[in-house]
């Protein structure tokens, strides 16, 4: 199962795929911030080149000032996650999609979290952002 590309009743969005984050940035990885610095940062600028990527292909009109985002883990195996942590381990990612200019911000006055949910896929584990615009 792969990440979905369909439109949504019409509903503008856009999908930023990126690898699994790494066991570093995981919430109960031994460490204090600075030990997770490096890491977050690697992850945060590589989701807002995706983004950024993503964003010049579609031609959308950006920032998106209010938004909703699902996530979506695809795993390699059936191993017990913690659905939180996991998406704890992503917030670097979306403080990228911010850099890039694809949400205004990620507050509670412009983003809000839609669904998460994980998959099984051995050979392409991955995580799928998808940032739904909800303004009228």
């Amino acid at each position: 199962m792969g990440c979905f590309e369909a439109l949504f009743a019409g509903q503008k969005h856009l999908i930023i795929t990126l690898p699994l984050p790494p066991a570093a940035l995981h919430a109960h990885t031994a460490g204090n911030w600075r030990s997770k610095a490096a890491p977050t940062r690697a992850y945060r600028l590589e989701a807002a080149l995706v983004a950024q990527q993503a964003m010049r292909k579609e031609g959308d009109s950006y920032p998106y000032d209010s938004a909703e985002l699902s996530v979506d883990f695809y795993w390699p195996n059936l191993r017990r996650r913690d659905t939180l942590n996991a998406v704890q381990s992503c917030k670097g990612a979306i403080d990228g999609l911010s850099d890039a200019g694809l949400i205004s911000d990620d507050d509670w006055q412009h983003l809000t979290i839609g669904h998460i949910r994980s998959h099984l896929d051995r050979e392409n584990p991955r995580v799928c952002l998808t940032v739904d615009v909800t303004e009228v």
